[in-house]
């Protein structure tokens, strides 16, 4: 620990040593986490929630309710060993690749 954040030494090379500090994770101003997590059959989304089992079932729970408004459209579910907390480094890195395979 260095002050009040951790860093990771990378060697690159014998000869480069590059120092990153570790990025806290991503949360809101209620202090739910960003939950990053992908559907089973492909694709991937984010929820904010306070933990993991409630990040799931409010994904269950509101494309329950989306199906029943639209009974012909695809019926996602989430993958729920895939829920994982991010931080906000990597949820724009999800970002960029969700907007990269839509191009």
């Amino acid at each position: 620990m260095f002050g009040s954040l951790e860093l990771r030494l990378i060697f690159v090379s014998d000869l480069k040593l590059i120092i990153m500090a570790k990025e806290k994770l991503y949360r809101s101003v209620n202090g739910e986490y960003l939950y990053l997590f992908n559907w089973i059959g492909g694709g991937f989304n984010d929820v904010w929630a306070p933990s993991k089992r409630e990040a799931y079932d409010k994904v269950v729970r509101e494309h329950k309710e989306h199906e029943k408004k639209y009974p012909t459209h695809v019926k996602l579910r989430p993958d729920y060993k895939t829920m994982r907390k991010c931080t906000y480094t990597e949820y724009q890195a999800q970002n960029r690749m969700g907007w990269m395979m839509s191009m």
